[in-house]
């Protein structure tokens, strides 16, 4: 496609984009800050030579349920909800979901009875998790099952039940990671190559854990509409990057679908680094623990255990080893989730 042709259709599929109904619930542009303590650090304390300038977009700051990169998502998803006159939300997680509580949390305001299918976790817990509590107190309907496999099936159980009451449901995927939500990032990616051009800075690298795809695949067909080359390496903190990379690439083409993008237009090729999962989804690494550690005591921010420590683990450690030049700079994209370091104070 000529060069002309290609501007103009990505203009089209911007224009379109716009045009598709989104709440306002949150927060933005969320801040990008340098991280300059953290690069000392990691020269000083970590011993590694060669550090690049590292930045983080701060999208624990996008407001409702606590923050985190579901609300972009949500807004979209919900917003053609409310266009369905949907009465009932499901949705499911772990018990410490950013997606879930989010959800609980939107729905609660916009009046939506929310239902929460969440499984136990690998491990044992003693205590009630702090985003558990939060789902409580947004007023979310709560079914807890053994695993993740039981989620979807248990999911769709209930809709058919409350359909058959003649309830309009709406059932949402493992977070919101369909085409519709992925736009939230499209969308996103506008609003940081605002920053890039109004801050003088050009990132090399953008990293970010990615896990059920959306937001990587909404980050990837938004640097090509927006002509942002973000070159995104996602980190999983749980599956192997084999079946993480299609789900991506299927969104990827979903997105442009939805945008009216002839087919083949974006490229639907993604890098996923599965080696930092660690002992498994939610349980903590050494190299985890090591970096909520040194982020919280350089820049005063808190990473989560599930899916931002990993990926910052994954950072440091391909910085280390992964030929990151000094000369070069680095966007950490914050995904939020730091409530799942806290636990619920006892009831009484």
């Amino acid at each position: 496609m000529e060069q002309s042709t290609l501007r103009a259709t990505m203009q089209a599929a911007s224009d379109r984009l716009h045009a598709i109904p989104r709440l306002s619930f949150g927060h933005y542009p969320t801040p990008i800050e340098e991280l300059p303590r953290l690069r000392e650090a990691l020269v000083r304390e970590v011993g590694i030579r060669k550090v690049p300038r590292i930045f983080i977009k701060r999208d624990d700051y996008t407001g409702p349920g606590f923050g985190g990169n579901k609300v972009r998502k949500l807004e979209y998803v919900l917003a053609q909800a409310l266009a369905d006159s949907t009465e009932v939300a499901i949705t499911c997680g772990g018990l410490k979901s950013n997606h879930a509580r989010v959800t609980a949390a939107m729905c609660a305001r916009l009046g939506l009875r929310c239902i929460l299918v969440l499984n136990e976790p690998a491990y044992e817990l003693t205590l009630k998790p702090a985003s558990l509590r939060a789902d409580e107190l947004y007023g979310a309907e709560i079914h807890r099952v053994r695993n993740r496999d039981e989620r979807n099936s248990t999911m769709e159980a209930i809709a058919a039940r409350l359909r058959s009451e003649g309830k309009n449901v709406i059932v949402i995927p493992l977070g919101a990671s369909i085409p519709l939500g992925a736009l939230g990032f499209v969308r996103a990616v506008e609003e940081t190559k605002a920053q890039f051009d109004a801050m003088g800075i050009d990132p090399d690298w953008t990293y970010l854990s990615s896990s059920s795809g959306g937001t990587q695949a909404g980050l990837e067909a938004g640097s090509q509409i927006f002509d942002v080359p973000l070159t995104l390496i996602g980190v999983s903190p749980d599956d192997p990057a084999s079946s993480i990379s299609p789900e991506i690439e299927k969104i990827i083409r979903g997105v442009g679908e939805l945008l009216g993008l002839p087919a083949g237009t974006l490229v639907e090729e993604s890098i996923v680094l599965d080696k930092y999962v660690g002992p498994g989804y939610g349980i903590d690494s050494p190299e985890s623990v090591a970096a909520i550690e040194l982020l919280a005591r350089t820049e005063g921010i808190f990473l989560d255990p599930v899916y931002t420590a990993k990926a910052m683990a994954g950072l440091i450690d391909e910085i280390r080893y992964g030929g990151l030049a000094s000369c070069d700079t680095v966007l950490f994209w914050h995904t939020g989730g730091q409530l799942a370091l806290f636990y619920a104070a006892e009831e009484h």
